[in-house]
């Protein structure tokens, strides 16, 4: 198994817990970043239960992690900044077992570019 398949079946694989994937779904389907505590209320967890997991998708990768501050207060005494999470734009893909498209796609070229048998286009050398 290569380590691109391993990474992302670790990642994928943390959505095996309900909670997880309950944050996952609704922090996935916001328009904007979500704080833990909007969070926390959508899926009906605390907000400590709701840090950890959401804490675990970003270190995964499923979560990408910002700090902005909603109060729009700037400067000293205006507080320390929310930390939100969105979707990642990073892909996750897994196959079991993998697919090997790009190698199928090299022996159907080779095929066409050199006229061979399927048979003997099978038998492929890089």
């Amino acid at each position: 198994m290569g380590s691109y398949h391993r990474a992302d079946l670790e990642a994928l694989s943390s959505l095996a817990e309900p909670v997880r994937q309950a944050l996952y779904d609704y922090v996935a389907s916001s328009d904007d970043a979500v704080s833990r505590d909007d969070a926390a209320a959508a899926v009906q967890v605390s907000r400590q239960v709701a840090a950890h997991h959401l804490d675990r998708l970003a270190a995964d990768g499923l979560l990408e992690v910002e700090f902005r501050r909603l109060t729009g207060k700037t400067g000293p005494g205006a507080g320390r900044p929310a930390k939100l999470y969105r979707r990642s734009e990073q892909d996750h893909q897994v196959s079991i077992p993998p697919r090997r498209y790009v190698l199928a796609a090299q022996i159907l070229l080779d095929a066409v570019r050199f006229g061979d048998l399927p048979r003997e286009t099978l038998v492929w050398d890089p």
